[in-house]
């Protein structure tokens, strides 16, 4: 197996928990085999953003987005990184080009609002953290709720009466 694709990306996938510098090496060794494994680049690139460091990611992260312009991870983790870096506008171009992607994603609201509170646009800000709010309500009630699958109600531990 060590050069059937996409072995070593779910083995990092397996090991990213318990094991973050393990993983980090299988998504290489993916990388090497498949050069173009977009998802391999985006768990390295937001890997170093868990880890503050973004320098190392950016390169993971831009490629990921040249390869998949269409994928709003890939966006929302240049665009993460842009703004750590303090290239605000262009972390705010990202973010809404991810955002057009993924108008539904609360992580992508959450984080654009970050750029837009970071570029002094207050107002703006203010709006998507309230959208992220709402669809991060929306998430956990589908997630947590007795409609969602099993039905286990969170607060009582079991299914409902």
């Amino acid at each position: 197996f060590p050069d059937t694709p996409n072995v070593h990306y779910s083995f990092g996938v397996f090991l990213l928990a318990e094991d973050p510098v393990a993983a980090l090496e299988e998504f290489r060794r993916e990388l090497r085999i498949s050069p173009n494994h977009v998802p391999a680049r985006l768990q390295i690139a937001f890997e170093y953003i868990k880890r503050n460091e973004h320098e190392k990611g950016l390169a993971y992260a831009q490629e990921a987005v040249k390869l998949s312009p269409d994928s709003f991870a890939a966006r929302n983790a240049l665009g993460r990184i842009l703004l750590e870096m303090e290239q605000t506008q262009r972390a705010i171009e990202e973010l809404e080009a991810g955002l057009e992607l993924a108008p539904d994603s609360p992580e992508m609201h959450f984080a654009v609002a970050r750029a837009y509170e970071r570029a002094g646009r207050k107002d703006d800000a203010a709006r998507a953290r309230e959208e992220f709010k709402k669809l991060d309500r929306i998430r956990r009630t589908a997630r947590e709720g007795s409609q969602a699958v099993g039905g286990i109600e969170p607060e009582k531990g079991r299914p409902p009466d």
